[in-house]
């Protein structure tokens, strides 16, 4: 893993874990106001689907370190756990087939949460444009795994998705529009 990436997830990890003790200071005159204004899709608050997007990202991003320990298990898991080794890539396979159904199907959730959640807010144009990294990413993901686009088409989606970059910009977007927003 890339020392920026491992930056940029424990930026996000600490913006998490102190993000909610530092909104919760100030002056709560302002906060009463808010709360009769505060609009929501069905039932549930813009604030709400936030806080599972921001989950639903997290997991989504799992695969960083899932990926590295794939490899490594691959090379060294049989050994490890004392299996037979084709048995044992054989089984890992299926787990990480599964690990991948589960990151596409969190990754699409979180794209149309985050973006109900945007629009029921009136976001910012820096978390739109982090929106429209994430939704690159996942309708890159899609294409990868599907067999309709021609196999060069596919290359070309799979080189699009497993960019960094985009998630690190969405990740940094995602950050200051929010910081523009609180405070």
């Amino acid at each position: 893993m890339s020392r920026r990436l491992l930056f940029l997830l424990t930026l996000l990890t600490f913006t998490i874990l102190t993000g909610h003790a530092l909104a919760d200071e100030g002056d709560d005159e302002g906060d009463e106001d808010d709360d009769d204004s505060e609009a929501s899709v069905f039932g549930v608050d813009g604030e709400g689907l936030g806080e599972v997007a921001q989950v639903l990202l997290i997991a989504t991003l799992a695969i960083v370190a899932w990926k590295p320990a794939f490899k490594w298990l691959r090379a060294n898991g049989a050994e490890l756990f004392d299996k037979e080794p084709r048995a044992f890539k054989k089984s890992l396979g299926v787990a990480n087939r599964r690990f991948m159904r589960v990151h596409t199907w969190l990754g699409l959730a979180m794209a149309v949460i985050g973006t109900v959640h945007g629009y029921v807010l009136e976001w910012h144009w820096t978390l739109w444009l982090a929106m429209a990294f994430l939704w690159v990413l996942v309708i890159s993901g899609y294409l990868m795994q599907s067999k309709w686009p021609p196999k060069e088409f596919r290359k070309g989606t799979r080189l699009l998705h497993m960019q960094r970059l985009f998630s690190g910009l969405a990740i940094a977007l995602l950050l200051i529009g929010h910081a523009l927003l609180d405070g």
